[in-house]
């Protein structure tokens, strides 16, 4: 398995592995199926075009020995400049969970942010029966929850937490 970062030539890649995750697990996305399934080649290649994105933001994925996308997690930082960065779109497929794949691509956004100067790496993840796995895992990866919650914009029934890892020499 390789875990890799997504490049300009990648936006079928992302766009793929995206809607897979949406499919998946709605209950832990901000987004859509509908939504961003709708969207044209000119949204999933913005995503990933390497000099647009160089500094605000990276997609991470984990390739199987077939060339096929099984997860992925992306990072950026909401403004410029700033030293939080935030991880997102976070999922692993059914059949390869449990694999530590989450770990490393998690391990993967960390090394992205730092390289970049944050000093913070926030996340929100949604307080689902689904969703304790994936707590489970921010927690043994040094994340913390801040007590902040809010609805997920996708399902406002659903609360997400906030979880926040701070970076520096041992991250």
């Amino acid at each position: 398995m390789e875990i890799r970062r997504l490049g300009s030539a990648d936006a079928d890649v992302f766009r793929e592995i995206r809607l897979r995750a949406l499919g998946d697990a709605p209950y832990a996305f901000a987004s859509t199926l509908a939504g961003e399934g709708s969207n044209g080649p000119e949204f999933w290649q913005a995503r990933v075009d390497e000099s647009a994105a160089a500094r605000k933001g990276a997609i991470f994925a984990a390739i199987d020995g077939r060339g096929e996308a099984v997860a992925m997690a992306g990072g950026f930082f909401p403004q410029l400049g700033d030293q939080e960065a935030v991880l997102w779109g976070m999922w692993v497929a059914p059949e390869a969970r449990r694999s530590g794949l989450g770990r490393e691509l998690v391990e993967a956004v960390v090394g992205w942010a730092s390289s970049q100067g944050a000093r913070r790496l926030s996340l929100c993840v949604s307080e689902t029966e689904r969703s304790k796995a994936a707590a489970a895992l921010y927690a043994a990866l040094g994340f913390s929850s801040t007590g902040a919650r809010e609805p997920l914009d996708s399902d406002p029934a659903i609360t997400t937490l906030t979880m926040v890892k701070e970076l520096g020499d041992d991250s």
